[in-house]
């Protein structure tokens, strides 16, 4: 049985890209992928960009290019008005710094034991979050997800116990470690192959302390083919995790799995067709 199509956004500083997909007998299909050459705010861009390919009446999830600001820590167990209390008045207190006004979000999953709880706090700049929803609610979109970059990759790999993440990030390399959506710690490095692999072990050291296994492999994103390359040997001490069966279907040809706008859009669409928003 086919399901209703979803479309997932992905703004990436030079590029737009959709994707249009939706599940049969339990597999995903893309359907359609769609790009746009950015030129100007995210608000126009994002504005224009609906306007030419957006949809009305399927559900719509976004994700724009922007510095991973998260923090994971556990707590006591808490009711979800607290958790809400606590993330506030904690995120602001971590993310305080910023010259631009942010938008702290969270979430929560059992701990190490029954008395505790993991947290997830997450900050992204208010303005753009704003201008982007406004463009698509002005194109009568059906906005249901905003998620924070490179979160969508955790969807589109399968969502794993415990994966490394190596992407990209302006002049640097973001090694990240992840528990199925939970982005347990990360750090911003030098782009040479020790300092990414020194990372790698960084932070996996921190998330030994949430009982997070050994990672299941590399997420390895985003780079040119000579990057690509030069990180071969975190691929050989880790592993790949590959990435989910997908099909596709028309001018869902044009998908390209090693570009990293592509791929935020294929995991965002993942996540809004199996309905965890």
């Amino acid at each position: 049985m086919k399901s209703n199509s979803v479309m997932a956004i992905a703004i990436g500083d030079d590029e737009i890209v959709g994707i249009k997909a939706y599940k049969i007998e339990g597999a995903t299909v893309v359907e359609d992928v769609v790009s746009y050459t950015r030129n100007s705010d995210i608000g126009t861009d994002t504005q224009e960009f609906f306007e030419y390919y957006g949809e009305e009446g399927i559900p719509i999830g976004c994700v724009f290019a922007s510095e991973l600001r998260t923090r994971c820590l556990e707590t006591p167990m808490m009711n979800k008005l607290d958790q809400y209390s606590f993330a506030q008045r904690e995120g602001k207190r971590i993310f305080d710094e910023e010259e631009h006004p942010v938008a702290i979000d969270f979430a929560s999953r059992p701990g190490t034991t029954d008395e505790l709880m993991m947290l997830l706090i997450v900050a992204l700049e208010r303005k753009k979050i704003k201008d982007m929803a406004r463009s698509i609610q002005r194109g009568n979109g059906d906005l249901h997800i905003i998620d924070y970059w490179p979160a969508p990759l955790a969807y589109s790999r399968g969502r794993e116990s415990s994966m490394l993440f190596v992407t990209p990030e302006g002049d640097q390399v973001r090694v990240s470690i992840w528990t199925y959506k939970f982005c347990v710690a990360h750090t911003l490095v030098n782009p040479n192959l020790e300092d990414v692999l020194a990372a790698c072990e960084q932070v996996y050291g921190e998330a030994e302390s949430f009982h997070i296994p050994y990672p299941k492999g590399v997420v390895l994103v985003g780079f040119d083919e000579q990057n690509m390359e030069t990180y071969e040997p975190v691929l050989e001490k880790y592993g790949v995790i590959e990435q989910v069966p997908i099909h596709v279907v028309d001018k869902g040809a044009d998908y390209n799995p090693n570009h990293m706008t592509h791929e935020m859009a294929m995991g965002l669409a993942i996540r809004l067709l199996t309905h965890e928003t």
